[in-house]
């Protein structure tokens, strides 16, 4: 994201997967969204974890495995189907979008961003018409 900003390329970032009750603390976020700043991206989009079958049972077993406390959590949030429920995505992205606005992601300083536009296209030859 760096070298892409350093070299006056405008670039969102993904903030994927965020993880609840993982890496979705105040703390994390902030910490996460400051890097992303300090980076040069022009925007940040947040995607909260959704378990889509296969991705699910693998998650879910390394997550009883590694933090079995959390189960109980992650069955309220995804019982229902793939995706958090609305209210708790919506509460993620409320809060990156005030940390983003906070550590200045998008802004620029004059000179440091620049439009890049593809070449004009070429017209294709004049095909020269007969008469006859």
């Amino acid at each position: 994201m760096s070298a892409l900003s350093a070299a006056g390329l405008r670039c969102g970032v993904l903030m994927a997967p965020i993880l609840p009750y993982l890496t979705d603390s105040p703390q994390a976020l902030d910490t996460t969204v400051r890097r992303i700043a300090e980076s040069g991206a022009a925007s940040i989009t947040p995607i909260v974890l959704h378990l889509r079958p296969g991705a699910r049972e693998w998650f879910l077993a390394w997550l009883a495995r590694e933090h079995p406390r959390l189960v109980p959590r992650y069955r309220e949030l995804y019982g229902r189907g793939a995706y958090a429920p609305a209210p708790y995505q919506r509460r993620i992205a409320a809060q990156v979008r005030d940390l983003a606005t906070r550590h200045g992601v998008g802004r620029t300083s004059p000179g440091r961003t620049r439009l890049i536009r593809p070449p004009a296209p070429t017209p294709p030859p004049a095909e020269q018409l007969t008469l006859l």
